[in-house]
């Protein structure tokens, strides 16, 4: 005769969850140990543990507004609970996760106010910086932005893997063009203050409908830019900088619901 099924109680529920924490820490000791073992850092975990979230995050493997757990974090990105633990107090302190007691991890979902905050504070640090920029920057590196740059704006992905491919291209070198400019103030609290901003972006790209990712305005904007700092022309770099700032919190907005 067959039995029924059990159903767990919350009682039952409540012994699983202490056996899985007991579980869990002695993982992390055991890992703590390991680590002094071979003289490597929790710090270094924690990288690791942060840069392969981020990397998941991008890969859409992670997407904004769910609920997730330590347990599947560790799985995806191949991390100890511990380093993963290490992770989310660096992820927490981004925003880029919201820690929710007994529920789980939520990954943050990014409102056209975010987006609109973001953009603004991007104009002023960035429109301060283009002038150090434009008299730091190196014609090579012009160059190589130019290359790059004209090699995404012709690019034609023919399946849906090319599409995801170049989305992850346009957003890194996207990223590393605006840092670039930032980076020549040589200032460290206004570089942090980017960064975190970056963090925002990062998230309203992903909750922004792929037909965004590929339209071609933001990187022919990139074009008109770099074009202008290949040929000294300061005021027409800032002008160009502003516009397509401009442009681009439009185009977000427009894409986003709330």
């Amino acid at each position: 005769m067959n039995m029924p099924a059990v159903e767990n109680t919350p009682r039952d529920t409540k012994v699983q969850d202490e056996q899985n924490d007991a579980e869990d820490h002695v993982a992390d000791a055991g890992e703590i140990e390991s680590v002094a073992d071979t003289g490597e850092s929790l710090v270094t975990l924690r990288e690791t543990a942060y840069k392969q979230f981020m990397n998941a995050l991008l890969r859409r493997e992670f997407r904004p507004g769910r609920l997730i757990s330590q347990r599947e974090i560790a799985r995806v990105t191949g991390n100890s609970l511990a380093s993963v633990r290490e992770a989310l107090k660096r992820l927490e302190g981004e925003r880029i996760v919201e820690l929710l007691p007994k529920r789980g991890i939520l990954i943050r979902e990014v409102r056209q106010k975010d987006i609109a905050e973001a953009y603004d504070a991007r104009i002023l640090i960035e429109n301060h910086a283009i002038g150090s920029y434009a008299k730091s920057c190196s014609t090579e590196e012009i160059d190589r932005f130019l290359r790059e740059t004209e090699a995404v704006v012709s690019a034609k992905p023919t399946s849906s893997e090319d599409q995801l491919a170049q989305l992850d291209l346009r957003i890194r070198l996207d990223r590393e063009l605006h840092r670039a400019i930032v980076a020549a103030l040589d200032n460290t609290p206004l570089a942090d203050a980017h960064a975190k901003i970056e963090t925002t972006m990062l998230l309203a790209r992903l909750n922004l409908p792929p037909l965004f990712h590929s339209r071609g305005p933001a990187f022919k904007e990139h074009l008109v830019l770099l074009q202008a700092l290949r040929e000294g022309q300061v005021k027409e770099a800032r002008t160009a900088l502003r516009q397509h700032l401009l442009q681009a919190r439009e185009r977000a907005m427009q894409s986003t619901e709330w």
